[in-house]
């Protein structure tokens, strides 16, 4: 008669690690933190240009560009505001790293975060040139260093921002969750590109150069707080979905 085989002890299962995904559910709080610094800085910033256009003797806000607030008396508010949401921009790099790893667009994006950033700051730092209309009186003159180097990195802010667009829109179309965000994303870095040039065909101030000037910098601002909005939706339940369930044995 053959003795019966020993019983073997249950063995306990290795959870696998969760599948990089673009869900949220590995970000730690401080990834969090940033992002959301960063969302409430473009937030904040849009405040303020705003109160300021509005306050400001002789300033036309669709005709006017924001950087004009950094000229005249109180042009140190719109200065700062330039170089506190680089700041912020800078910092959310970080967390965008963390969102997007380790797949498609986790270095691109981020990179294009903090160039747009460095250029936010360098526009607060480097005042525009007085180009005729603001302030009240002032002439337009020769170009000076300041300006140039104010013109300059407005330029690399606004296409780094729109390159984002379209970072996010290929990372989008290979990922199950957000495929049908990848056109919304594509669509706002050409909207972008068309409202800046129609900025510039305007020639930075006269007839409605404000307008177009906001409406490109609005086109990235809202694929980014929609993004961040529908990550934070979708980030609890798909880390309760994939949380493995304690003393689970095979």
């Amino acid at each position: 008669m053959t003795a019966p085989a020993p019983a073997t002890a249950p063995r306990a299962v290795t959870p696998r690690p969760p599948r990089p995904g673009l869900d949220g559910r590995v970000l730690s709080v401080r990834a969090w933190l940033l992002l959301a610094a960063g969302t409430a800085g473009g937030l904040v910033f849009t405040g303020v240009y705003l109160a300021e256009g509005a306050t400001r003797a002789g300033y036309r806000a669709l005709a006017q560009p924001v950087s004009a607030l950094s000229l005249g008396p109180g042009g140190w508010v719109q200065q700062l505001n330039f170089i506190v949401f680089g700041a912020l921009v800078c910092g959310s790099a970080a967390g965008w790293r963390a969102a997007l790893a380790p797949d498609r667009g986790a270095w691109a994006f981020p990179v294009l975060r903090a160039v747009a950033g460095v250029g936010l700051v360098m526009d607060g730092l480097f005042a525009q040139d007085s180009s005729g209309g603001y302030p009240p009186g002032a002439r337009a003159g020769a170009a000076t260093v300041h300006g140039q180097v104010h013109t300059l990195s407005a330029v690399i802010t606004i296409t780094a921002l729109a390159a984002g667009c379209f970072v996010l829109a290929a990372r989008f179309a290979a990922e199950p969750l957000w495929r049908r965000w990848a056109v919304p994303a594509a669509a706002a870095g050409v909207v972008t590109i068309v409202f800046i040039a129609a900025f510039g065909a305007a020639g930075g101030q006269g007839g409605l150069a404000g307008l177009w000037e906001r409406a490109a910098g609005a086109a990235t601002s809202v694929l980014t707080v929609a993004v961040l909005t529908r990550l934070a939706v979708i980030s609890r339940p798909a880390a309760r979905a994939r949380r493995p369930a304690a003393g689970v044995v095979a």
